[in-house]
């Protein structure tokens, strides 16, 4: 988990970096959200909105929007992708993609309300078209790339447990 943890704060830093060249309202890549996704779907639903809410808390610390909102949508990413696993497994390759789009979607609209709730006034119509749907895009686009990365992790820390585990036992 800790490189998961790792990455969780590499991306946010990367994300507030690049933020400030973009104009507002520009299509941006999450990469908080790639892995929080891939995670969810490699480790269940458990560890799927543990990564959420820390990744979460980072780019809350980060963010000017209210304290809560990113660990909110993130959380609830995490344990959606981790659900969609443990229902419908890794029947296809083209999942961790399809996830990570709809994942993006899904959390944009978790960002809209939770801002709305807080009093900030959304233009959701123009941001659909132009923000979230480009970057479920590009969520996608990442997680083609992420996904073999976090699986690598994934299995060098299943391994590392399994000799741990067996390094007690004797």
């Amino acid at each position: 988990m800790r490189w998961v943890i790792a990455l969780l704060v590499s991306g946010a830093l990367l994300e507030a970096a690049t933020l400030r060249g973009l104009p507002l309202g520009a299509p941006r890549l999450e990469v908080t959200l790639i892995v929080v996704v891939g995670w969810a779907m490699l480790r269940g639903w458990e560890e799927g909105l543990l990564a959420g809410l820390i990744g979460g808390l980072i780019v809350d610390s980060l963010s000017v929007a209210p304290f809560g909102v990113h660990s909110l949508r993130l959380g609830a990413v995490g344990l959606g992708a981790g659900l969609l696993v443990a229902r419908w497994g890794q029947s296809s390759p083209l999942l961790p993609v399809t996830a990570a789009a709809l994942a993006s979607v899904f959390a944009f609209a978790l960002s809209v309300l939770a801002l709305q709730a807080s009093g900030w006034s959304v233009a959701w119509e123009r941001a659909l078209v132009t923000q979230a749907i480009p970057s479920a895009a590009l969520a996608a686009c990442g997680m083609a790339i992420g996904f073999p990365v976090l699986r690598l992790i994934e299995r060098r820390s299943t391994e590392r447990e399994d000799v741990t585990d067996a390094g007690v036992g004797t």
